[in-house]
């Protein structure tokens, strides 16, 4: 059983975006315009459980993101890997060793191989009764079922068309944020002219190192930052540039709430909104 804890929510609230919506007739990076993808509206807070509510389940299980989606997060979070025979699969590391009874690289193995394997260290593993790798498609329709967002980090792939394609006939484009290091951002870009792209910004370095590259990606592209590196004063200019700025990961309530009132666009986290005493979310 989870423990639970009765933590209210209901006063986190996201504030508005500081920059004005802008046109998406000219998409160019260098004149001024950019187009914000609709996911982002509304003030409620937009948390996103990181590799699946993984305080309660085991990372990247189905276990976790059937649990996040019950629980009403905004957005689940998950890492793609590609196999060898072309399937995509979540987990975290390049290896199979930390987290289940496999050995060696994921990229190494096709589908049928690592399905002999299952997931044998987390947190609630003993509880925990599908513990097989899970698929994206897996973790997309689950995020469907439960209206959550999409919130996919590229690892290793090859096959970005049919990634794409996955998103696509899942029904989730428009609810889908893609990440990566700026390569593959730049190789989801050249396949679809919409849906909103991410690289990653990790301490110490400072935020503005990450914008070099994003800037020049048209169109719905942001950064998902290490929370330290950005304040106020750095996400309204991030906004003012027409740049999404996510933040991970938090799991105090206090400081998610200091980065919900500076405008970040959602807060990726292994806690909140620590338990609640009950499922609000009966989407089954």
């Amino acid at each position: 059983m989870f423990l639970m804890f009765a933590v209210s929510v209901a006063m986190l609230k996201i504030s508005p975006r500081t920059a004005d919506t802008i046109s998406v007739a000219d998409t160019s990076a260098q004149s001024g315009t950019y187009a914000y993808s609709s996911m982002f509206d509304g003030e409620d807070a937009k948390f996103v459980a990181h590799r699946g509510y993984s305080n309660y389940a085991p990372e990247n299980s189905i276990a976790a993101f059937e649990t996040a989606g019950k629980f009403g997060f905004w957005g689940i979070e998950t890492d793609v890997y590609e196999t060898t025979d072309g399937a995509f699969v979540c987990m975290h590391d390049e290896e199979l060793d930390r987290t289940t009874n496999g050995e060696g690289k994921i990229t190494d193995y096709s589908l049928s191989q690592l399905a002999e394997f299952e997931i044998d260290t987390g947190n609630n593993i003993e509880t925990t009764e599908n513990k097989k790798i899970p698929t994206v498609n897996e973790y997309l329709e689950i995020c469907a079922r439960y209206g959550c967002a999409a919130i996919v980090e590229i690892k290793t792939i090859r096959n970005y068309d049919a990634l794409l394609a996955l998103i696509r006939d899942s029904g989730l484009h428009d609810n889908c944020v893609v990440m990566g290091n700026i390569n593959d951002m730049w190789e989801i870009r050249a396949r679809d002219a919409d849906i909103p792209v991410m690289t990653i910004g990790y301490t110490p370095a400072p935020y503005t190192d990450s914008l070099a590259d994003i800037t020049q990606i048209p169109n719905n592209r942001g950064v998902l930052y290490n929370y330290p590196q950005v304040d106020a004063a750095a996400i309204n200019s991030l906004h003012e540039q027409g740049i999404y700025c996510g933040v991970w990961s938090i799991d105090d309530k206090d400081v998610a709430q200091q980065y919900i009132d500076y405008g970040a666009d959602f807060v990726v986290t292994n806690e909140i909104p620590a338990v609640l005493d009950y499922m609000p979310n009966e989407n089954e």
